[in-house]
């Protein structure tokens, strides 16, 4: 796994999640991936060390309808897997 790709049930949801990581782990504000067709259009992107601790903040917040993917790749050669 290269990065972390989290999606949003909604942009409050995104921006919510952006405060509760804020001192928790860096957090990279970016679009949706084409191969993750789901969420708000909003994601967050993360570094696979990060992704426990950022997992707990969102759950301690009380945060819900977000997924979480495993990205690899680049390009064309860019793969997506659900966590």
């Amino acid at each position: 796994m290269d990065w972390c790709h989290v999606t949003f049930a909604s942009a409050s949801g995104a921006i919510a999640a952006q405060r509760a990581l804020d001192g928790v782990c860096p957090a990279v504000v970016m679009p949706v991936l084409r191969q993750v067709s789901a969420g708000c259009g909003i994601a967050l992107r993360l570094m696979p060390e990060d992704a426990p601790r950022a997992r707990a903040a969102l759950a301690a917040a009380g945060l819900s309808g977000w997924q979480c993917y495993a990205v690899t790749g680049t390009g064309e050669d860019l793969r997506c897997e659900r966590l």
